[in-house]
């Protein structure tokens, strides 16, 4: 699983910092690892989703492996490689196939199905690129 990673120094603002990172993780039930580094120089903060109370915790010094935004209420920082949300509007016809395979594979989730569905659509389409590539000589 892929973590945001925040690093601070070690100095006694950046400790009270981070324990205000530690309140807010445990009042929204999230987890949160908090480790130092071999020196003991500087302190590591990993969650699968780091949340802060106020951007403005980080200060300068921060280094933060992952891309932050700002939510209402609080600020939030999520691994470099999640994935993005995007919108597949479906037509009539694919829309009932999707829910037919649903219905049939009660495990699968829809993401599951989709992923499969664009797979084997990929698969296909370089067979049939590699069939007429094998045609052409």
């Amino acid at each position: 699983m892929e973590l945001a990673v925040v690093t601070l120094a070690n100095t006694p603002e950046n400790q009270e910092r981070s324990r205000q990172i530690r309140d807010f993780h445990k009042k929204k039930g999230q987890p949160l690892a908090i480790r130092f580094s071999e020196e003991l120089t500087h302190i590591v903060l990993e969650a699968p989703c780091l949340y802060l109370p106020d951007r403005k915790l980080l200060g300068t010094d921060a280094v933060v492996d992952g891309s932050g935004r700002q939510c209402s209420g609080h600020y939030e920082i999520h691994p470099r490689s999640k994935g993005k949300t995007i919108n597949l509007h479906l037509d009539s016809e694919l829309a009932a196939e999707l829910e037919q395979i649903r219905a049939r594979v009660g495990s699968k989730t829809q993401h599951d199905v989709i992923l499969d569905m664009v797979i084997r659509g990929m698969k296909a389409y370089l067979a049939e690129q590699d069939k007429g590539r094998g045609e052409q000589n």
